[in-house]
């Protein structure tokens, strides 16, 4: 997962090796929630290298949103599902910005790209670490 996770982004590869020691237990005592992760930091890595302009960005937030949509869905408490909340307001803040991608001229557009990028990035890694995390606490596998 660790190579998979490298094409994700650099905030995705540091939060799969910061989760290194409970992916290792999921894999070795769950395999098939071992799998779901897997699937998602491969839809991650593959959305990344496909994605290029507001098209390819909107792709990367969909994986994100199944995700948040999870973390809403399983929420335990009010904590869980306002942080999920707050991702969705943020994904949603993200994805209204970027027709205006086409809009800017060529220069500018592609610094607001980049800024983007690291920002799904970001969020990404954050959103990835706690869908680790509840799918632990959901299949009830110790930390």
């Amino acid at each position: 997962m660790i190579k998979i996770a490298v094409t994700a982004g650099p905030a995705v590869w540091e939060a799969v090796r910061r989760l290194g020691p409970t992916l290792t237990r999921l894999r070795d005592e769950n395999p098939e929630i071992y799998k779901l992760v897997s699937d998602q930091v491969t839809r991650l890595a593959r959305t990344r290298r496909e994605s290029h302009g507001p098209d390819g960005l909107r792709r990367r937030i969909g994986v994100m949103r199944d995700q948040v949509a999870y973390l809403l869905a399983s929420a335990d408490d009010d904590g869980e599902r306002h942080r999920a909340e707050e991702w969705r307001r943020q994904l949603d803040k993200i994805e209204a910005s970027l027709p205006l991608l086409t809009a800017m001229s060529r220069n500018a557009a592609a610094r607001e790209t980049r800024h983007v990028d690291e920002r799904i990035d970001e969020l990404s890694a954050a959103i990835l670490s706690a869908y680790v995390d509840e799918q632990r606490e959901d299949n009830q596998i110790e930390p």
